[in-house]
């Protein structure tokens, strides 16, 4: 204790001018301080400073009554600060500061935990605050948790929000049951949108979260969420969300629906290890009318698998079960469904036939149950089957050849398939079916040519390395007969005869990476193409319609067989990444049976600072028996990210060349400061007759907080 007086009259002391007291982690100064030195229980007036630095408490006050054995008091006329958490990582808005407080009375309840009066929190810097929470009652237990009774969120000192009850943990993995913050927004076809969600924390590896929202147009959405990892290399993640329609437009048109996802991976018993992707969609417009983004809305496949795998020595077995559900329109049940159900596996990866053999064994099998569903057209004649067999065997030899920089390998095969079922004339058959062929590949890779270059001039200084790699292959496929008896699900069944050599020419420009980090490609560009000396692939290539055979499909994504032909397109793969900052991918298809290019790609980002753009632009220009002819524009502009202090903004959309608008546009713009930060965001979809809205969202971050508005994370720009 010192003082610039003191008085002692038995255990009490009087102690005045310039007061200070320390007890272990406490430190208090006052003008006069009145201590009981037998109960440890002092009272302070005056120029009031209490710290505590264990947990970065600081408090001033007018008076206290205080016990320093016990740690325990209560103070007049405060403003304090205790010590809050900053998750690193977190996308939630973060801050360094405190927990600022301005109350009545405090009372300290314990070494950690402080009880607040008639006053307000914040962790605004003061002395005056962008935001505070005011509230009659307010604890803090610094380390755990900030719990508000009947709190009035203020912004700029008027209030905006009130909460009957108001819960934020501190701890370093918060765990805690109870509601979210509410969302509320207003949407051009869905009309006011309320709504919130419950967060039910199980236990420390589970939890779940079930919400609904009002939409005063509509009707009203449910959604929920349930996500578990029960030990360190499993999981398991599954969500629901669905719309309950009153009707839209004139017509009253139902335009509800609900989709379904569920993922997980876990290892099993054995060494074996499961993976499941599920997702269930109930229609097309739905998806349409209610995604929050674009690439959703536009998407009319759903994919569903779940497989169990496990690889032993050079051997792989596998069982699939998966669903394919492809929406040909908005019209109820217009889809095409493949299923395996499932698909048994066994695979045998290269391994010399004996020891120090120079030939190579390799072999795919599969044993499955599978099945088709196609949309019945008007005359009733729709492909529909019920689980089939089908039996899959491919061995394979390959004989590796090398000789001065020369490498040739030729594998030679033979596959194999049994059918339970056959087509006839788009009708299916109660009858077997088996096809046969012997397949052979060659792969002849040429020597590749290298060039050192000390520089480019004015264009590049440092020195880097040019290398040519050419390559050819030569694809012979023989005896697989009637090509239109087979029965289609997936690559398997597009086995067709055909005899074919592709080459290709790739060139890579390499440059030094500082620090001895080795080398790093920049530039690659890659030519190829495939000639045909079969230009009916074994007769089973229909003029005029759209053909997929593995001719094509292995050489180009985009289908190009419409008719007999000796070449393929020329497809060119340019690769530019010149530093981490900038990624280039651009790919034509050039047609010389058309003299024109059908097909073409562009994807880039770049970024400079907090600055970023990310552009994409596809068009077909083909025949429209092959592919609908398309020109689309994707890109996004922004500076800044969620968190960054100061402005923010991003800009992207979605723009179709060949009908001149924007089927997609979203604004989005957010200012934070040290303790919050505002966004604000505007989206259009033009999406036909299906969806023609209007959004305009909010949302508001108090930091080590939380967010509330309509704004949810996982639809932001950035």
């Amino acid at each position: 204790m010192k003082a610039d007086s003191q008085e002692r009259v038995g255990d009490i002391y009087r102690l005045s001018g310039h007061v200070e007291i320390s007890y272990r982690e406490v430190r208090l100064t006052a003008d006069q301080v009145d201590y009981n030195a037998s109960t440890g229980e002092l009272t302070a007036t005056g120029d009031l400073q209490f710290t505590e630095l264990t947990q970065n408490t600081s408090i001033r006050a007018s008076r206290a009554e205080y016990n320093l054995r016990q740690g325990t008091g209560r103070f007049y006329d405060v403003e304090g600060s205790v010590g809050g958490l900053v998750r690193a990582g977190s996308s939630l808005l973060t801050t360094t500061n405190p927990f600022y407080f301005t109350a009545e009375r405090v009372d300290r309840l314990g070494s950690d935990t402080y009880r607040i009066y008639d006053g307000e929190v914040t962790v605004c810097s003061p002395p005056d605050p962008t935001w505070t929470f005011s509230a009659p009652v307010a604890t803090i237990r610094a380390g755990d948790s900030v719990r508000i009774q009947h709190a009035k969120l203020r912004l700029l000192h008027a209030p905006v929000f009130y909460f009957p009850f108001m819960y934020r943990s501190l701890r370093p993995l918060p765990r805690n049951s109870g509601f979210l913050m509410p969302t509320i927004g207003n949407n051009s076809r869905m009309g006011i949108v309320f709504g919130d969600s419950f967060f039910w924390a199980i236990n420390r590896s589970m939890d779940a979260e079930i919400g609904a929202e009002y939409l005063s147009k509509r009707g009203w959405s449910q959604q929920a969420s349930f996500r578990m990892r029960p030990t360190a290399d499993s999981y398991f993640r599954a969500s629901n969300y669905g719309v309950v329609d009153r009707g839209f437009g004139p017509q009253k048109v139902d335009q509800g629906g609900r989709t379904v996802r569920a993922e997980g991976m876990a290892w099993l018993p054995g060494g074996f290890r499961g993976v499941l992707d599920f997702n269930h969609l109930s229609s097309l417009i739905f998806r349409e009318a209610f995604a929050q983004t674009y690439v959703e809305a536009v998407n009319s496949e759903v994919h569903s698998s779940g497989f169990l795998t496990r690889n032993f020595d050079s051997f792989r077995f596998n069982t699939l079960f998966s669903q394919i559900e492809n929406f040909q329109s908005l019209r109820p049940n217009d889809l095409v469904r493949l299923r395996a159900l499932p698909n048994i596996e066994f695979q045998g990866v290269e391994r010399p036939l004996w020891p120090q053999s120079p030939l190579r064994i390799s072999w795919d099998t599969a044993v499955g149950w599978m099945s088709r569903r196609e949309p019945a057209p008007e005359d009733g004649s729709g492909l529909r089957t019920a689980l089939l067999e089908r039996v899959d065997l491919h061995p394979r030899l390959t004989l590796p050849l090398h000789w001065k920089g020369l490498h040739l390998t030729p594998t030679l095969g033979y596959r194999a398939t049994h059918y339970g079922k056959r087509q006839e004339a788009g009708r299916l058959v109660d009858e077997n079916w088996r096809r046969s062929a012997t397949t052979l590949a060659v792969e002849w890779a040429l020597p590749s040519l290298a060039k050192l270059y000390g520089g480019a001039g004015w264009l590049y200084s440092a020195p880097f390395r040019h290398v040519i790699e050419p390559r050819a292959a030569f694809r012979y496929v023989n005896g697989v007969g009637d090509f239109s008896r087979a029965l289609l699900f997936d690559e398997q069944d597009l086995l067709t005869n055909t005899k074919e050599l592709e080459y290709s020419l790739t060139q890579r420009l390499f440059v030094k990476q500082p620090a001895g980090s080795g080398a790093q490609e920049i530039l690659s560009w890659e030519l190829k193409q495939r000639y045909y000396f079969d230009r009916h692939f074994g007769e089973a290539l229909v003029p005029g319609q759209r053909n997929v055979f593995p001719s094509s499909l292995t050489l180009s994504p985009n289908a190009f067989l419409d008719g007999p032909r000796r070449f393929s397109p020329v497809v060119s793969i340019l690769r530019f990444r010149p530093s981490p900052r900038y990624d280039v991918e651009f790919r034509e298809d050039y047609d010389a049976d058309r003299h024109r290019f059908v097909h073409g790609g562009l994807v880039g980002s770049a970024h400079w600072g907090n600055a970023f753009l990310n552009v994409s632009h596809f068009f077909v220009r083909s025949s429209p028996v092959l592919t609908a002819p398309s020109n689309q524009v994707g890109f996004t502009l922004g500076y800044g990210n969620l968190t960054r202090v100061g402005w923010n903004a991003a800009f992207a959309g979605a723009y179709n060349v060949r009908a001149g608008f924007l089927q997609f546009t979203a604004f989005q713009a957010s200012y934070n400061n040290n303790c919050c930060g505002i966004s604000v965001e505007f989206r259009r979809f033009a999406l036909g007759p299906a969806r023609n809205e209007n959004q305009f969202r909010v949302a508001f971050s108090l930091a080590n907080v939380g967010t509330f508005g309509t704004l949810k994370k996982q639809e932001r720009l950035f």
